[in-house]
């Protein structure tokens, strides 16, 4: 079993495993209708009763992330990432993290709503997950917000991430990354779409 660096709830549980690439997808707030919102708080429920290793824990949490899919995937809501200049914000913070924090970003989906991206350590000790993602939210907020002439909350308070168990899962998950914009109707083929990678 891979070593845990830290494990921690807030809304949605999280464990950083040291050596390990980790997905992770952050929402916009507002993105989601309350429909939705109910479901998550239900299976937010659900998760406190379950070992995090525990099968039943890892369907959870695939619902979990199924329900925001289906509703995040139509774009509704505040959906920043519709102007390229928000994207462009997310992209030059995401180029800075190799040196600033020892993680790189070698494949990610910026999404009208939301994003999805896989960190890579790049180094033996990279800075803490949980430091690095908000971080990583609290740079972007202000500088998104500045650039589209807004204020107010930006990203949802919580984020889902979900440590690599082995290649075959990596190599899912960036295939799940690249095929996000298709699914969406955004582009024909993830080349097409110029916020993938």
């Amino acid at each position: 079993m891979p070593q845990t660096r830290e494990h921690w709830r807030h809304r949605l549980p999280h464990w950083e495993v040291a050596d390990r690439p980790h997905f992770v997808t952050i929402r916009c707030t507002g993105s989601l209708p309350s429909a939705a919102r109910a479901r998550i708080r239900e299976i937010h429920a659900s998760l406190r009763l379950f070992a995090p290793a525990s099968p039943q824990f890892a369907t959870l949490q695939r619902q979990y992330f199924l329900t925001c899919e289906k509703y995040l995937d139509r774009g509704e809501g505040f959906a920043p990432f519709r102007e390229a200049a928000a994207c462009t914000v997310i992209l030059t913070h995401w180029r800075q993290l190799t040196t600033e924090s020892g993680w790189a970003v070698p494949h990610f989906a910026i999404m009208p709503n939301h994003v999805h991206f896989l960190l890579q350590p790049n180094v033996p000790e990279p800075a803490p997950l949980r430091a690095t993602v908000r971080e990583f939210k609290g740079r972007t907020a202000r500088q998104a917000n500045q650039v589209l002439g807004r204020t107010g909350a930006f990203w949802q308070s919580d984020w889902f991430d979900r440590w690599v168990r082995d290649e075959s899962e990596e190599t899912r998950i960036v295939d799940y990354i690249r095929q996000n914009p298709v699914k969406a109707g955004l582009a024909r083929t993830w080349q097409e779409y110029p916020w993938v990678a």
